[in-house]
Order: C-alpha cells, then structure tokens, then sequence
C-alpha cells in the first residue's frame, strides 16, 4: 500500500531519460515505484494529475535568500512555496554570521537549502572589502564541519572587489575550496555604479583560467561589462575552455544579469550553459529591483523562447545543479528509493511578455506554472505569486511590437 499516488502525469526525468505518461508512487518520504499504471486502490491518497508534467524536485544553484539583518521574507518565497525543492544561498553568510543564516533560515525552510559561504567574514555593502576580512581558515573549518550544508565558496569578480584586492580574493576561494573538498561559484559582470572602471577582459579570462572542474561560472548571459566577451564581442577563449574541462557554465538572471542580445552572442559563438538559476534577491525590497527579480518557473519561459526543449529546461533544473551540487545521489532524479522531491508543473500557453535588463522585450509562447511541490513526500501547493501578473512573466500587450515577437 503506497502513501500517495500522483496519476497521469508526463514523466520528464533526464536523469533517466524519461518523457513518457507514468504514476508515480510515494511511500514514506520515498519514490517507491513508476508504471505506466498504478492502480488507485493501491494508494492512500490519489493526487490527479493528468495533462500535466511531473518532474523531479526543481533545484536553483543561486539565491540570496539571506541577508544580514534583512530577514523578513520566509525562505521558501524561493523554494518550495514557488514549485522548488532545493535551493543554495550564494555567499549571503561568511565566517562571522553563518551560525546566524542556520538559525535564521534553515530552522524555517521546508526547502532543502544549501550554503556557498563568502570568503569575507561578514557580508557587506559599505567600503570596498579589504584583504584582512578574508577568513580562508574560517571557511574550511565551516565547511568540514557542516558537510551537508556547506557545498561552495561565492566569489565575485567586478570592478568594487578587484580594484581593492586584484584576483587575491580568489586566490583565498580557491584556497579554501581546495582544502574543504567544497566548489567555487565565480560571478562575473560588472555589478555596481554605472561610472565605474570596467573589470578588463584580462582580468575576467585570469580569473576565469583558475577554475577548476566542478567549480562554476556565473551569468554568461549578463550584459554589463565584465562577463563572457571582449571589447570585440568575441566569447574569451578562456570560458570555453573552462567548460571543456569541466566547469558548469550558469546564467542566472538577477537584477541586472541577463541581456537577450548577449544570450544571442554567446549561443551563436557556440556556449551553451548548463544550469538555469535566477540570483533571485528575496530581502531586495520594493522598486526596480524587486521588479526585475524572476523566480526560477518565470525565468525558464526565457529559455523556452531562445528554442531550448522542455527536456534541455527540465535537464538544466534538475539533473545538472544536482551534479554541480554534489547531491546526485539523493536529488534530480524520481528513481526508486530516491527521497520523494517531485515538482508537478503545467506548461501554459499564451504571449508572455519577456524583458531582459537592458530593456529589451521579446514575446514568448510557452511559460512553466507550479502546480502542486512534494518536498520528501509532503504535499505543499503553491505559494503567493512573487509579482502580480502570477507565475508567469506578464502577458504581452496586443497591439504593442516588442522585439522578436515577429511583429
């Protein structure tokens, strides 16, 4: 006798290589058997969900679901309230204050919530950082103690850090990642005042070659100065080799991260990433920011328009961050005996508004919406849509050309 059945989904599990209608069935907090038919007298509990795609628990790489003295959000606004099981916060506590991000947030969260530490003992938004607010001893000692926490080291490369301290502060990541048996995830792009100097393409391509497999690379599709290409928009050499010798290639969306002309530059010269994550900011407060900020089921709609396949999207916020994470043994997949984090989603049509950071809007057709969120066998429904147009970008207004919507 099964604890729960879900009856008449579309299996999409890459992990696996299914695309095909199963049931599904729960015992305990396990996945305990898949078929293409189930019987209901079977199970305790019977979840309807034909027409609809049954997923593995959704997983984002890259959140800021912490900050320091700014914790009036509930961290499951980003997990599991929003159709995502698994999720990791992307240096939000260092040395200092992680003891403060396990009591404020992960005594809340259902979500499985992971850590990549900052390199700086606490984090901060006034002078630029000073090489003896670097804690490489503090990170390894974090890390070897909380394992099943602590999966990285967050390092940014932008112009505030670097004009302070040169590469030094990924020297010390790298350092301390290696000692900890932990990963790095690199951001790049020039975040910050608009006068500012660029971080040169020298810069970007030495910090990019210190990377080491299973490390990652953040916001390939940002158009700030900075990222993924020289002054002559050709991608650097130094990325694709990157990736080639096995480090995950991200594109989280953020705040400023994503630009549709850059995502086109970069996919034509021959990059394609591996990890879709949003840099979602939960503490951001009102305004632009707040505005701008997708959750993870929105911002796969983007995809969805620069022609990935519902199988790429599912592969990409599922089965990959799980590898990038570490967890591939427990997590991505919905193989039996994995613990039951199952993520049912229904793909909507209709013209979606999508604007990127600089502005510029295209029209896509097809959007993710979360329908029901199993976290290790519990049912959770959706929470409160993070904007008000809902789950979905915002609908296009007829009659209005935007940018690639052919009109």
């Amino acid at each position: 006798m099964y604890d729960l059945l879900l009856k008449g989904g579309t299996v999409i599990d890459p992990s696996q290589g299914l695309n095909e209608e199963l049931d599904v069935a729960i015992s305990g907090n396990r996945i305990s058997h898949t078929a293409p038919s189930i019987r209901e007298q079977e199970s305790a509990k019977v979840v309807d969900v034909a027409g609809k795609i049954v997923a593995p628990g959704l997983i984002d790489i890259h959140t800021h679901i912490y900050h320091p003295g700014r914790n009036w959000n509930h961290p499951d606004v980003a997990g599991v309230r929003a159709g995502v099981t698994t999720i990791a916060d992307a240096g939000g506590p260092g040395s200092a204050d992680f003891e403060d991000f396990c009591d404020y947030v992960l005594t809340k969260a259902e979500t499985k919530v992971y850590s990549f530490l900052s390199i700086f003992r606490e984090r901060s938004l006034g002078a630029p950082p000073q090489e003896s607010e670097m804690d490489v001893d503090g990170v390894i000692r974090i890390a070897r103690d909380n394992p099943e926490i602590v999966k990285g080291v967050k390092v940014i490369v932008a112009p505030r850090t670097v004009q302070s301290l040169g590469l030094k502060h990924v020297e010390a990541s790298k350092r301390a990642a290696r000692e900890a048996g932990i990963r790095i995830m690199m951001h790049i792009g020039d975040i910050g005042p608009k006068r500012q100097t660029p971080t040169p393409p020298e810069v970007v391509a030495q910090a990019l070659a210190m990377l080491d497999p299973g490390d990652a690379v953040t916001h390939v599709f940002t158009p700030l100065t900075g990222a993924a290409l020289d002054e002559n928009d050709q991608l650097l050499s130094e990325l694709r080799e990157a990736q080639e010798r096995g480090v995950f290639i991200d594109t989280s969306y953020g705040d400023f991260n994503f630009g549709w002309e850059r995502a086109d530059t970069v996919l034509a010269q021959g990059l394609k990433p591996d990890t879709i994550a949003t840099d979602i900011e939960i503490h951001a407060g009102d305004g632009m920011r707040k505005l701008s900020e997708r959750g993870l089921l929105e911002y796969t709609t983007f995809f969805l328009e620069m022609g990935f396949s519902l199988e790429d999207v599912i592969r990409m916020t599922t089965a990959t961050p799980a590898r990038y994470l570490g967890i591939e043994d427990r997590a991505g997949s919905l193989a039996v005996g994995r613990e039951a984090d199952v993520s049912v989603l229904e793909l909507v049509e209709g013209r979606w508004q999508l604007t990127d950071a600089t502005g510029e809007s295209r029209v896509g057709s097809q959007a993710l919406v979360p329908v029901v969120t199993l976290k290790s066998g519990r049912v959770i429904e959706p929470g409160e849509a993070p904007h008000s147009w809902g789950w979905t970008p915002p609908t296009a207004v007829e009659g209005v050309a935007s940018v690639g919507d052919g009109s």
